[in-house]
């Protein structure tokens, strides 16, 4: 026994060694390291005589710091006087209140590294020229600006300054990093003179600060050394590239002072790892500063402490701390193991993905190691990328995130290791992403300079000989990820054509207080969009609307719905999705749904959301949303349902097409009981309506047809809709739509229910359209099945193609009937189309109507649908009894399904006779009826 536990804690120790990222124990390669390892001095200078494109954007970089150096001989100290510094006080240590500055202490040898004003980067002021800048500046009365709007200059308190501080330090470092460069290059000893100088000042006044302090305890495990938090410490960039390039000139020429640089790199490493969030984006940040610094530094027996290169590429990727966890334990973490997605908001997670591949990149081309082996979910994550697509291929945008395209630079990063490593698979599965979303063009990534992407070895070389992927591999018709919250039904993915719906709850980092909230597209636009964050995290417009209920499509509660934002843990929970999760193949096309309850924790509310996409023709289709809501304890006041689309016009009209007047109003404010996004909420008009009424969204873009989005809302005992103008969606950041669209505030319907609204709940069906392909829907009628009092939703739709579809909806799994049709279960849609019928089982135990029936085998509820007419389709989630009414002639029936042949019975009931088969679980596929 004792040898038997011996060896499995052997095999134990020796899986967790595996598990470990390795790094040699002598970096062999010389300075620079940050560059592509392909490049040298030769190289860089063979290609700026071969290269036009590369010379010039070389001379660019070069020519914007010359004068510089010009300068520098007869006034060695202009440029470094304009760091902002303590030049008088030298104070080693800086107090802060909160978000804001405070005030210094201490005194050191040396002029010490200022910190920045204020923790949010919004200011009034203008970033001064370096002429413009007051040469060893300190001053209590803070820093001489101009007003962005007035153009009056005034000396500012730096609390009122963002962070112009840090940002100065690190344009006038950046000077430094590309003099550097030069000498590099060119060898001209006056460039490196330059830089060393810029570099001396700066890292000798980084060596006697300390960590500051934050006097209310609010962002001390946050705060960096030069920056109010440490994901921020962007002048690292700066200092590891200037001491990367002049490696070899400060070894010869400042060799006293290397010690000290090298000492105040491994304080900004130290600090930043000390601070920080642990489990999400932040954690990349700080391991990708980290990197840049180990990979300057030399090995570990080169210092005192034993702490160089290895020690903190081992720190970083193996070694978990309370605020730095390891690469391998965050994405552990952060990862769901199933699916790939980051735990984070979209635009949040597709960037983490981006920047681990980046990381991966950056260690391969620095120390020629492949670690992606040991991020095993990395390629997964990448993979599953496409699932945030909308059909015109912008991502999604809940929580803190913007619309705009998927960016291929991850892609190009997992084709490069592949290419590096030789690795055919990953370079096929990748570069065929690439080609199926950008197409086969020469221009792939994004690129800013020729010449660096020649210095960091950037660009990648496509195979053109591969092929495009296909888009239903990677992006498939429903798709949900529990550790966001967030599920999304497609049906179709042609850009006009293409219906898409997007909801979300709020959970994880970077999530809104939202409920369960909702984004729309229709004819190539996401017309029902997401507000984004607002101007910043720390304004007055991301906490009190952007983050809050009203700026999302949801239902909010009394008009105090609002929660945690940011970091959320607010799930929603799947009762019912068709098809399921990432399903390919198999599946009725035609029809995608969701089942949605929340838990409102504010006002301690249920709310249930069905949500359907019906496609109803090649160009045509329309979305169900069903949203009931009420209190646990019954204390409703009212529960409001907001929508806002893209639009210059909105239009309500009673069914018989009369303009409704709206009158002005003041309900919807803080004054009135509500939270305070509300008052963001302005040109406020209403009127009280209980019967089903319409609204109209008009479109038009310069050059474009007119875009509309047809809305049909139920009406009810004490409703009220509101008309009002909302802030503009500042997710549209990425030029998706022109700017006088973004710049527009939206247009938004908000309707209220006085009371309860779950046996009274929201019923509104949505269908986009444009000039060349007019509205469907001919009309709409809602219907009863059984109590009157009960949460049950009828809908009967009519379109102009001959076509009619009934839709039950419910809370509660119940038996219900109408026009014949018979239905057992939470959800079901039967359709009617000429000579074509269609039994859509969503959620339930049966359905039936004409002799043709449905019943789920061996559990409560299932999915399943048939189509009966000229040709008969079938599918089945589960096994399932299936009833025709019975036109053969005599003998066994038997219900053929591809090569498979199922021998059913004939019943007979009510002077009827029926066929019965027992069908096992059925990918969607014709099926005929014979005899044996």
């Amino acid at each position: 026994m004792r040898l038997l536990l011996f060896v499995l804690i052997s095999l134990f120790l020796k899986q967790a060694a595996l598990a470990q990222f390795v790094f040699p124990q002598t970096i062999e390669r010389n300075h620079p390291r940050l560059i592509s390892p392909k490049v040298s001095k030769e190289t860089i200078r063979k290609k700026l005589e071969s290269s036009q494109e590369v010379r010039e954007d070389y001379e660019a970089i070069k020519s914007k710091i010359s004068k510089y150096v010009v300068q520098f001989k007869s006034d060695p100290e202009w440029l470094s006087s304009r760091l902002q510094m303590h030049w008088k006080t030298h104070a080693t240590e800086v107090y802060v209140d909160g978000v804001f500055y405070s005030h210094s202490e201490g005194t050191a040898p040396v002029p010490t590294v200022r910190f920045t004003g204020q923790r949010d980067y919004v200011t009034d002021y203008k970033m001064p020229s370096f002429e413009e800048m007051k040469p060893y500046l300190e001053d209590e009365r803070g820093l001489y600006l101009q007003h962005k709007e007035t153009g009056e200059w005034a000396w500012i308190d730096v609390t009122k300054t963002g962070r112009i501080i840090e940002n100065t330090n690190e344009r006038i470092l950046r000077v430094a990093r590309n003099a550097s460069l030069v000498y590099y290059i060119e060898g001209d000893e006056d460039y490196a003179k330059l830089a060393a100088h810029l570099f001396d000042v700066y890292m000798q006044g980084l060596y006697y600060r300390n960590e500051p302090i934050d006097l209310k305890k609010q962002v001390q495990h946050v705060i960096g050394l030069t920056s109010f938090q440490v994901i921020k410490e962007n002048i690292v960039d700066e200092l590891a590239e200037t001491y990367d390039f002049l490696y070899d000139y400060l070894k010869k020429n400042k060799k006293e002072q290397v010690p000290v640089y090298t000492a105040s790199l491994k304080k900004l490493a130290e600090i930043i790892i000390k601070n920080g969030v642990p489990d999400n984006n932040w954690n990349l940040h700080q391991a990708n500063y980290v990197i840049q610094i180990a990979l300057v530094l030399d090995d570990d027996n080169a210092y005192a402490d034993g702490k160089g290169c290895q020690y903190y590429l081992n720190r970083v990727f193996n070694e978990s701390e309370a605020r730095q966890w390891s690469v391998k334990d965050v994405l552990a973490s952060g990862y769901d193991q199933e699916n790939g997605v980051w735990n984070e908001s979209a635009g949040y997670a597709l960037s983490v993905a981006k920047g681990y591949s980046h990381l991966v990149k950056t260690i391969q081309e620095a120390l020629n190691i492949n670690i992606l082996p040991d991020m095993p979910i990395l390629p997964k994550a990448v993979a599953i990328m496409p699932q945030y697509l909308y059909p015109n291929k912008s991502i999604v945008a809940f929580g803190d995130s913007h619309y705009g395209p998927l960016e291929t630079e991850v892609f190009l990063d997992l084709v490069s290791n592949a290419q590096q490593f030789k690795n055919r698979e990953q370079e096929e599965e990748f570069t065929s992403l690439i080609y199926m979303l950008e197409g086969k063009g020469e221009k792939h990534g994004f690129r800013k300079n020729a010449f660096n992407e020649f210095l960091y070895n950037t660009k990648v070389e496509l195979d053109h000989s591969i092929l495009p992927a296909n888009p239903d591999d990677y992006i498939t018709s429903t798709f949900y990820a529990p550790n966001v919250s967030w599920v999304a039904m497609r049906n179709g993915f042609d850009r006009k054509h293409g219906l898409m719906v997007s909801q979300f709850g709020s959970l994880g980092n970077h999530a809104h207080s939202n409920g369960i909230a909702m984004e729309l597209y229709g004819k190539g636009f996401i017309l029902g969009p997401e507000g984004g964050r607002g101007s910043s995290y720390l304004q007055a417009d991301y906490r009190e609307y952007y983050s809050q209920f009203p700026a999302h499509n949801t239902v909010s509660v009394n008009g105090k719905s609002q929660y945690n934002k940011m970091r959320s843990y607010y799930a929603f929970e799947v009762n019912s999705l068709y098809p399921a999760s990432e399903r390919k193949t198999g599946f009725y096309p035609n029809i995608n749904f969701s089942d949605l309850y929340f838990n409102e924790p504010s006002t301690n509310a249920d709310q249930n959301r069905v949500m359907s996409i019906i496609r109803t023709g090649e160009t045509t289709g329309y979305y169900v949303d069903i949203f009931r809501s009420k209190q646990k304890d019954g204390a409703d006041k009212y529960h409001d349902y907001f929508y806002h689309n893209l639009g210059q016009k909105l239009a309500f009209t009673t069914i018989g097409n009369q303009n409704i007047v709206l009158e002005p109003s003041s309900k919807l404010t803080s004054k009135a009981g509500n939270i305070k996004a509300y008052d963001y909420l302005k040109d406020e008009h209403s009127a009280k309506i209980e019967k089903p009424f319409k609204a109209r969204y008009s479109l038009k873009l310069k050059g474009q047809e007119e875009v509309n989005m047809n809305i049909w809302v139920q009406g009810n005992e004490n409703r009220e809709v509101f008309k009002v103008s909302t802030p503009p969606s500042e997710a549209f950041r990425h030029k998706v739509i022109p700017d006088e669209i973004v710049k527009d505030s939206l247009l938004t319907t908000v309707v209220r229910q006085y009371g309860e609204a779950w046996t009274k709940p929201f019923v509104t069906v949505y269908e986009p359209s444009s000039e060349t392909e007019p509205a469907s829907i001919k009309s709409i009628e809602s219907f009863k099945s059984g109590d009157n009092e009960s949460s049950f939703v009828g809908l009967k739709i009519e379109s102009l193609a001959n076509r009619t579809d009934y839709i039950f909806s419910s809370d509660h799994h119940n038996a219900y009937e109408f026009g014949g049709i018979s239905f057992e279960g939470t959800y079901t849609v039967v359709s009617t189309e000429n000579e074509t019928s269609t039994l859509f089982l969503g959620a339930g135990k049966s359905i039936s109507k004409d002799g043709y029936s449905i019943e789920i085998l061996g559990k409560k509820s299932g999915s399943a649908a048939l189509v009966t007419g000229k040709k008969m389709m079938l599918s089945c989630d589960d096994a399932i009894l299936l009833t025709f009414p019975d036109t053969l002639s005599e003998g066994k029936p038997e219900l053929n399904i591809g090569l498979k042949v199922l021998y059913g019975k004939r019943v007979v009931k009510d002077g009827k006779s029926s066929l019965i088969f027992k069908v096992p679980s059925t990918e969607y596929q014709e099926i005929t009826l014979g005899i044996k």
